[in-house]
């Protein structure tokens, strides 16, 4: 028996070829390439602080006291501490000039919210004067770094 062709088997073997045609149609394009920028916002510096604790007793022409100075960085970032040095301030009639601080070299870096503490020593000298204005009074060690 011959097979005949009919319009109704035309139109479905055109549908069906349609179909397989867009399921596997390609898509045309051009290639590119592009540049662009952006922004990095850079932090400052934050100062670290120094402080210690009271120490003592000093006298005139005595030994040194050893002090203890804490190093704290406050800041988001990394703070580099080279030298440390302190110096006594006058109260009253007793002059800070009386005093010795050993500063010290830190050279080191502290990072974010990190602290450090180093031993150094603090003397009152004898000033070949009469002294007395210093006697019970607590003097300020004021600490400095670069």
């Amino acid at each position: 028996m011959a097979k005949y062709v009919t319009k109704k088997r035309v139109i479905m073997v055109a549908v069906a070829a349609l179909a397989i045609g867009l399921g596997t149609s390609a898509f045309a394009y051009f290639s590119s390439s592009g540049s662009g920028s952006g922004q990095a916002t850079v932090g400052s510096s934050t100062n670290v602080t120094l402080a210690s604790p009271s120490v003592g007793p000093l006298y005139p022409g005595g030994a040194s006291v050893p002090v203890d100075v804490t190093i704290t960085n406050p800041g988001s970032g990394s703070e580099r501490v080279a030298h440390v040095s302190g110096s006594v301030a006058d109260n009253g009639g007793c002059l800070g000039s009386w005093f010795q601080v050993d500063g010290f070299d830190y050279n080191g870096t502290l990072a974010a919210g990190a602290n450090a503490t180093v031993q150094t020593h603090v003397s009152m000298n004898d000033s070949g004067t009469n002294q007395d204005a210093c006697q019970g009074k607590t003097m300020t060690i004021n600490w400095s770094s670069n």
